[in-house]
C-alpha cells in the first residue's frame, strides 16, 4: 500500500495514513456492531 506520490509536499503520506487508520477503525466498528446485533437477535 506504499505508493511513491511525487509531489512537494512531504506531510502527504502521514495524512493518508490517519485517514486509512481511521477507515480501518470506522470498519473494525462496523463489523463489531454486526456480530452484536446478531447475538442480540438470536
Amino acid at each position: 500500500m506504499t505508493t511513491n506520490t511525487p509531489g512537494p509536499n512531504p506531510n502527504s503520506s502521514p495524512v493518508e495514513l490517519n485517514r486509512t487508520s481511521l477507515y480501518w477503525g470506522l470498519l473494525l466498528i462496523f463489523v463489531l456492531a454486526v456480530l452484536f446485533s446478531s447475538y442480540f437477535f438470536n
